[in-house]
């Protein structure tokens, strides 16, 4: 998968609370409590929620978020600035899963929400789609 070549689309989240862009092909998932996107084939998931602000700064919300991974997952970067966010790569092995998975975990403030989005693939995958996946972790928007 070339990402530079890949048509993107908005998917909505339930409630419509906020949309995020992600390749057009990929399927929706049906889920009541957040956003879960999955490549053909599913060999690539990405889930997202959106969580009320309520105080608490970015940097907060992050790193409550990142430490709720680290029991399973060794991180693999530093906290990085994305656009509106943070993002943090983890490398491990799932409770139950057979093989290693590669774990981006982005914490962006968008209006007047904090949102947590995951890319949930393998290394090679990340690698080589790593312009695709920031652009989805950047393309975050909330529904007023």
């Amino acid at each position: 998968m070339a990402s530079a070549e890949v048509e993107m689309k908005y998917y909505p989240s339930a409630g419509d609370v906020f949309e995020l862009q992600a390749p057009a092909d990929w399927q929706q998932n049906a889920n009541s409590d957040y956003l879960s996107i999955s490549s053909p084939g599913g060999s690539v998931s990405i889930t997202a929620s959106a969580y009320s602000k309520s105080g608490g700064s970015l940097e907060e919300f992050a790193e409550y978020r990142f430490s709720s991974v680290q029991d399973f997952y060794t991180p693999q970067t530093e906290v990085r600035s994305i656009e509106s966010g943070v993002l943090r790569e983890y490398e491990g092995v799932w409770p139950g899963d057979p093989a290693p998975t590669y774990y981006a975990v982005a914490a962006v403030e968008v209006g007047k929400a904090f949102v947590s989005i995951t890319v949930v693939t393998d290394r090679k995958d990340y690698g080589e789609n790593k312009p695709m996946y920031i652009k989805i972790f950047e393309t975050i928007k909330v529904n007023s």
